[in-house]
């Protein structure tokens, strides 16, 4: 028979808050346990996450999505990633080496090969008379009575020729709507309409263009969003193109109304506009 650890180890004793991070609506809802005050704001505000409070140790310890997270990773498919960042307990830094005895053994090292290359001519040689340490007289040699060659000139560079210089890439032009930057650079443009008819389809086209001018690349997804009803949510998600382009169509059969229209790319979702369904 599975028995299931969540719920209490201990017979009699109360099972231990839990709570899931909602990031659209940005606020923690309670899985189970008794009533208790919410963790604090995660540090990734943009990531579904599930954490428990550690009645031991009276602290907030993350641990697997919930029923409802895992409900919200399927309803945004595309917008749940995991975490960048999270509370963990600390680890004790390993110690350092002292470096006074690798540095000692270097300096002996250094002198007994010293010693070695200097005794290594009388070793080889013992007869041999050791080279003179002061300057040696010039002999009476007759002076060559041929012309010396005169020295010939360095070839000066052609001023006509300049140094070679890579040619800067043209920037990408930035279509024009509302934008987005993410942290690590990259601009999200929304290039489609802001009002849609009712009962029919939203063609929702971006443009993403990385920090270093070129195209972006990978999956995207996007989310018409009412804040208040969760019925009147919708998501879709694909694939950019070769140019960094995406058009989605995403169904408006939700009840009249301004709703936000959200984007998620990069590990990141954030609000680029609203849009108007009548």
């Amino acid at each position: 028979m599975p028995v299931n650890l969540a719920v209490m180890d201990v017979v009699g004793r109360q099972e231990a808050p839990v709570f899931t991070w909602n990031p659209v609506e940005q606020m923690w809802v309670q899985e189970r346990g008794g009533a208790a005050k919410p963790p604090p704001a995660p540090h990734d505000i943009h990531a579904i996450q599930t954490w428990f409070l550690d009645t031991e140790d009276n602290e907030w310890i993350q641990t697997v999505l919930g029923p409802m997270g895992r409900q919200l990773a399927a309803q945004w498919r595309g917008a749940y990633r995991v975490p960048e960042a999270a509370i963990t307990r600390g680890t004790k830094s390993p110690k350092k080496r002292n470096p006074l005895p690798i540095l000692v053994g270097a300096v002996v090292l250094v002198a007994l090969i010293g010693g070695v290359a200097v005794a290594a001519p009388g070793l080889m040689n013992p007869s041999a008379t050791p080279a003179p340490s002061g300057p040696i007289a010039a002999s009476n040699v007759p002076a060559s009575t041929e012309p010396t060659a005169a020295p010939t000139a360095e070839p000066t560079p052609d001023p006509t020729a300049a140094p070679a210089t890579p040619v800067p890439a043209t920037p990408r032009p930035r279509p024009a709507g509302p934008s987005y930057t993410l942290k690590n650079g990259t601009v999200v443009t929304y290039t489609g309409p802001v009002t849609a008819v009712r009962n029919s389809t939203l063609p929702a086209s971006f443009s993403v263009a990385l920090a270093n001018g070129r195209a972006g690349t990978g999956a995207f997804g996007i989310f018409l969003n009412d804040p208040v009803t969760v019925s009147n949510r919708r998501a879709v998600n694909g694939t950019l193109d070769g140019n960094g382009r995406i058009l989605l169509q995403i169904p408006t059969n939700v009840q009249p109304g301004v709703y936000q229209l959200l984007f998620s790319y990069s590990g990141e979702t954030a609000q680029i506009t609203t849009v108007s369904v009548r």
